[in-house]
């Protein structure tokens, strides 16, 4: 019997290997643009960012995909009626979930214009 941890990438599961930039900055409510290079990709993906996800995000091509990165935390899972805040500073996860399962993470570090939560 074989035990699995149960954060392991199952095999079929999309695989990270870059993420460009690395770093991104927000400012005036306008979202930052990442490309996102691997593999396993669908033509529509779901990306985790940090505790966002962000539903249909499509392809560029087999081993390529583009993602902004949210001006706020509207892809927030289970935030109800709450107003709309901005994202914070910090190092977020990039996931890309899709049929196949869950990728790798890889570090998305962003810097929120002065004034952001």
């Amino acid at each position: 019997m074989w035990l699995v941890a149960c954060h392991a990438r199952p095999s079929g599961a999309p695989l990270l290997t870059s993420v460009t930039p690395t770093a991104v900055t927000l400012t005036g409510g306008a979202v930052a643009m990442v490309t996102v290079r691997g593999r396993g990709f669908d033509s529509l993906n779901t990306v985790h960012f940090g505790r966002l996800r962000v539903p249909g995000v499509p392809r560029t091509n087999d081993s390529t995909m583009r993602f902004a990165v949210p001006a706020d935390d509207a892809f927030l899972p289970g935030r109800g009626g709450a107003p709309v805040l901005p994202l914070a500073s910090g190092t977020y996860d990039l996931r890309v979930e899709n049929a196949s399962g869950t990728s790798n993470a890889l570090a998305v570090t962003v810097t929120a214009a002065q004034g952001a939560r």
